[in-house]
Formats: structure tokens, C-alpha cells, sequence
């Protein structure tokens, strides 16, 4: 047997006008939530559409595009000072590749023969150091390091577009850029 509550006696049976009326008044209420989201759309819609004709907007897209016409695609598909900085990085192997692989660039093709021709240079005198007992070995010590200090700062150089030129070396390499 069920308990009927003195104060509202109705409250445990089901009415099926009490639903449909809950249930109207929930419709009408996702409706207009409905319609405020496709107002607010509207309005943001107009807003991106009204920003994109200010000339602040068109400042912006025109420097875009001048940002990205700076940096110069290459016939690797890399950015300029993205190849240069890459034919550092594996000394002379990736010199030769970015030195044969890019025939019109001479940013990139002066930073290829500059790395092979360091490369070279630093092999020929680690080799030839090496053959000296004791002070060899330590000139090796110090030539490693200088090398490497000097290889970062190409590096670095190539990577902010700079043409960083080693003394004769980096003639060397731009007589044949």
C-alpha cells in the first residue's frame, strides 16, 4: 500500500497533462537556447568577416606574405637558411649533397663549400698532428675544440642568413659558390 503525502497528494501518481506541460516548457527552452546559439554564430561570423576588412587585418596578411617570400624555398624544399644551417651538420657529407643538390642558390651553395672545404682542412690536420708524439696529441685536443666553437658559430651564422666567412677558407669557398 502506498503512503500519500498530506501536503501534496498528487505527488506520486503521474499526470499526463502535468508531462506534456514539463515537457512543453523543456521544448520551448531548448528551442530558444537553439535560437541564441545560431544569434551568437551570426554575430561572430559578421565579426571575423568585419576584421578581416580592417586595415589592421591587412597589415597582417601582407606581412605574412612577405615573411614567407623571405624565406626562399630551394630545390631541396627546405628554406635557405634551413639547407645552409643542415650542410654544417654532417661536414662534408652533407656539404656535397647540398653543394650538387642546389645549383642556383649561392647562399646555400657558398655554405656547402665552406663546410667541405673545413671539413677537409680539419681532417688533414688532425691527421697530420696525430703523428706527433705527446704535443701532437694535445694540438689535437685544441684544434677539436676551436673546430667545434667555429662550427657553431657557421652554424648559427647560416641559420640567421648571414654569410659568415672563414679567413681563407671562406674565400676558397666563394670563388667556387
Amino acid at each position: 500500500m502506498s503512503q500519500v503525502d498530506p501536503i501534496n497528494p498528487n505527488e506520486g501518481e503521474e499526470n499526463p497533462e502535468d508531462q506534456g506541460s514539463i515537457n512543453g516548457n523543456q521544448l520551448n527552452e531548448n528551442e530558444s537556447i537553439h535560437d541564441e546559439e545560431k544569434e551568437n554564430h551570426v554575430e561572430e561570423k559578421s565579426k571575423v568577416e568585419n576584421n578581416q576588412n580592417s586595415p589592421e587585418t591587412k597589415l597582417t596578411v601582407s606581412e605574412s606574405t612577405q615573411q614567407s617570400e623571405s624565406h626562399a624555398k630551394t630545390s631541396s624544399g627546405l628554406d635557405e637558411n634551413i639547407a645552409a644551417l643542415i650542410s654544417y651538420i654532417g661536414g662534408f657529407v652533407t656539404g656535397i649533397i647540398f653543394f650538387f643538390l642546389e645549383k642556383e642558390n649561392k647562399f646555400i651553395r657558398f655554405h656547402a663549400i665552406q663546410s667541405i672545404i673545413l671539413t677537409v682542412a680539419w681532417l688533414i690536420v688532425k691527421y697530420v698532428l696525430g703523428y706527433i708524439p705527446f704535443i701532437g696529441w694535445l694540438l689535437v685536443l685544441l684544434v677539436n675544440g676551436l673546430v667545434l666553437a667555429l662550427w657553431i658559430v657557421c652554424m648559427v651564422k647560416a641559420y640567421q642568413k648571414q654569410t659568415f666567412k672563414i679567413p681563407v677558407i671562406g674565400d676558397l669557398a666563394d670563388q667556387y659558390k
